[in-house]
């Protein structure tokens, strides 16, 4: 630690290690930042279009948002150590499921 009070850098590692706890938050409100753009334009293109296509990508887009919004509030509260723990991160996984299979579905049609 002598080292970074030498070159001022004794709040640098301290700092780095709170952006590394707290990134999987910031990655996931970033997500929710980039799918309420995804999901204003698709549901643009939905309107003028109505096509099944768009109307998967917007199905798409809210379930990929309500998982990351999930996964925020979870990653926020952390809950007591139960079964739910091992439960809860299986309801993230299964909505990204479903909308990729609904991306998936579409795309092959």
């Amino acid at each position: 630690m002598l080292e970074f009070n030498i070159l001022g850098l004794q709040n640098v590692v301290p700092n780095l290690l709170i952006l590394v706890k707290y990134s999987p938050l910031i990655t996931s409100v970033a997500n929710i930042c980039l799918l309420i753009g995804m999901l204003y334009v698709y549901i643009e293109r939905y309107m003028k279009v109505r096509s099944k296509f768009t109307t998967t990508l917007v199905l798409v887009s809210l379930l990929f948002l309500v998982q990351n919004i999930l996964f925020s509030i979870y990653y926020i509260f952390p809950l007591p150590e139960t079964y739910i723990d091992a439960i809860l991160p299986l309801v993230f996984i299964g909505l990204e499921f479903a909308a990729l299979s609904l991306l998936l579905m579409i795309t092959r049609e």
